[in-house]
């Protein structure tokens, strides 16, 4: 009977509930906050200044291409032009990708640069959108995507 009561007693202890749990879902349903959409797209916003004016590196083209893979994800719910314009940057970044491996520069070529940023546009609509945890489903699966194809050549998804 003792250790019975033990037993039962150590297992309230082990499995007791977060009292924070609520919180943290809340923090994931409810739309970004201002401070957090700055957090977002400020970096993607720099790395695409640095890439326009020729002074980009492969993690500033590493940046977007995460930004515009989860835009595609995400808005294969939404509406087939907004994945077709994400499609549209992610084979201008494809693109200067292969330019950067002949020539050794980051640089757009012509409609390259303002089909990227028409998804870096979409990209910012979309977080204002989503919720944290939608956009957190969406870079999972292209995380998911790029574990399972391993191309020979980088692309973007």
């Amino acid at each position: 009977m003792k250790s019975k009561h033990r037993n039962a007693s150590r297992a309230k202890r082990r499995y007791q509930a977060d009292p924070t749990s609520i919180y943290k879902l809340m923090n994931k349903l409810q739309p970004f906050t201002p401070a957090e959409l700055l957090q977002l797209e400020l970096p993607i916003r720099v790395s695409f200044e640095a890439l326009r004016t020729g002074a980009g590196t492969e993690r500033d083209w590493s940046d977007i291409v995460a930004a515009i893979n989860t835009t595609i994800i995400r808005s294969r719910d939404i509406d087939p032009l907004c994945e077709y314009t994400a499609g549209q940057a992610s084979d201008a970044l494809v693109r200067m990708w292969h330019r950067a491996q002949t020539s050794g520069r980051w640089v757009f070529d012509g409609p390259g640069i303002t089909q990227v940023e028409a998804g870096i546009e979409l990209h910012e609509q979309l977080c204002r959108l989503s919720t944290p945890m939608q956009m957190m489903d969406a870079m999972r699966q292209v995380l998911a995507i790029r574990a399972t194809n391993q191309p020979q050549e980088r692309q973007a998804v």
